[in-house]
């Protein structure tokens, strides 16, 4: 905690002494060419601090995140260790940005500062020793991998989690491959003492091209998914949610038709044609991905008003205002698809820039309900710890000395709740069988063992009763 009050307090400063340096300035377009190369990493920051608020919702509402996850109930990341590494971010950030303004203080190029910058992020991602939380990047790094290879290899609920955050951090993306174009074009006069102003930001004639397929990636990464998924279990489900994902390219596709008909002025009947067509499949698009979030992705709209029986979060307003938030960000996220091509407008680019970071804040809002829908699936499944299987082999013998009593888990067990209350029959003789009933106020990993029960457990109020029946 000592930690992040001190960091918070670097922020303030820095940022401070950042606004005062944006208002001081008299040409404001010299602040553009930072707008640029800085956006999709400060999205980034800012994806982290609204994750480490999903988590610490996730801790004090009892949802069970790690055992959806899949992660180590006693070695994970928790929201404070996010809050941590947002803020040392954070402070990096703000150092780059005006370091970038004041140039001669380090005497270091200011077109070099946004490439130093996002070099930390790598290396702070991809380094192979065991620092800065080496088993959290790894169950990223493998969980990435396995959202890239989704169509050939079955799909799990982290991979689908995180195959919708890149959905959301689209200009992320596009900030990079600015920032890439940025130095493909410039790296000659990256030792000049001109500004970023005065050079080339233009990515060239597939410019379009090029942010279009970027636009359509993250979708298509959720739409091979539930190709897979379909492939796997049958349900035509799946399909539809692949066709969810299918308005997405139809949006971006027209978006960018549009786009590239009205940089030839000749052309304007076309164009309004493509911005007729958009407009029909963005509002579709927004009509069904706003419908599955809220009744397939959240649970809501099955009683209770506009809600569900049952709820997770103390206040049915929190739902209702989700709700809305859920509506009116999904609109500016399908405005921003085709804002995110007018390379020709400032306008454009600026709204854009404004927009991204609440397509952001709605996909952390999404989680919130996302997981609890998880949470109570989980429940209604009777899963409450991780899986364990054959937890007793053999449980004794009979009186009379005839075979074993073999005992094993009958079904999967998850964890859901706070207080678990879970009966599970064991397999025994014609004369006897056996049932395990395991309380415990928090999901941890139990192991039993035979022919003593033992416990691997941290938490004391745990307790395990075997009850004989005939």
């Amino acid at each position: 905690m000592f930690r992040i009050g001190f960091v918070c307090g670097l922020i303030l400063a820095l940022l401070t002494i950042l606004t005062f340096r944006v208002f001081n300035e008299t040409d404001l377009e010299l602040l553009k060419p930072q707008l640029k190369l800085y956006k999709g990493s400060s999205l980034l920051i800012e994806f982290l601090f609204l994750i480490g608020l999903n988590l610490y919702c996730f801790n004090t509402s009892a949802i069970n995140h790690k055992l959806i996850f899949g992660l180590d109930p006693r070695d994970h990341l928790s929201c404070y260790h996010i809050f941590e590494m947002a803020g040392v971010l954070t402070v990096c950030w703000c150092a780059s940005v005006l370091a970038s303004l004041h140039p001669p203080v380090l005497s270091i190029p200011q077109q070099l500062h946004p490439l130093l910058f996002h070099s930390l992020l790598l290396f702070l991602l991809l380094n192979p020793f065991s620092i800065f939380h080496a088993q959290a990047r790894r169950w990223l790094m493998v969980t990435m991998c396995k959202v890239l290879a989704a169509p050939f290899q079955p799909v799990g609920f982290s991979e689908c989690w995180l195959a919708d955050q890149f959905n959301s951090l689209s200009p992320l993306f596009l900030g990079l491959r600015d920032l890439l174009c940025f130095y493909q074009i410039n790296w000659r006069d990256m030792w000049s003492d001109s500004p970023p102003s005065a050079v080339s930001l233009d990515c060239g004639q597939y410019s379009m091209a090029v942010t279009c397929l970027i636009q359509c990636f993250p979708p298509w990464l959720r739409f091979a998914q539930c190709l897979r998924c379909f492939w796997d279990t049958g349900h035509s489900l799946h399909l539809l949610n692949a066709g969810k994902y299918f308005t997405v390219f139809l949006m971006v596709t027209f978006a960018g038709l549009y786009n590239m008909a009205r940089e030839r002025s000749a052309l304007l009947v076309e164009g309004r044609i493509y911005l007729y067509i958009w407009a029909v499949a963005t509002c579709t698009g927004v009509l069904v991905t706003v419908s599955w979030d809220l009744r397939m992705d959240w649970g809501l709209l099955q009683g209770n008003g506009l809600l569900k029986d049952e709820l997770v979060y103390s206040q049915q307003l929190y739902y209702y205002a989700a709700m809305l938030a859920d509506v009116l960000l999904r609109v500016s996220w399908a405005i921003n698809i085709l804002l995110a091509q007018m390379k020709d407008s400032s306008a454009a680019a600026t709204a854009s820039a404004l927009l991204a970071p609440l397509e952001v804040l709605r996909r952390c809002i999404w989680n919130l309900f996302r997981l609890e829908n998880e949470q109570l699936k989980n429940c209604e499944k009777c899963c409450a710890v991780r899986d364990f299987w054959n937890i007793w082999r053999h449980l004794e013998k009979d009186q009379n000395g005839k075979g074993d009593k073999t005992a094993c888990w009958g079904n999967r067990c998850r964890d859901s709740s706070m207080y678990l209350k879970k009966k599970i029959c064991l397999y025994g003789n014609e004369q006897n069988s056996f049932e395990i009933v395991v309380h415990c106020s928090f999901p941890y990993c139990t192991e039993l063992s035979s022919p003593t029960v033992s416990f691997v457990h941290s938490n004391p109020t745990v307790r395990l009763e075997l009850k004989q029946y005939s």
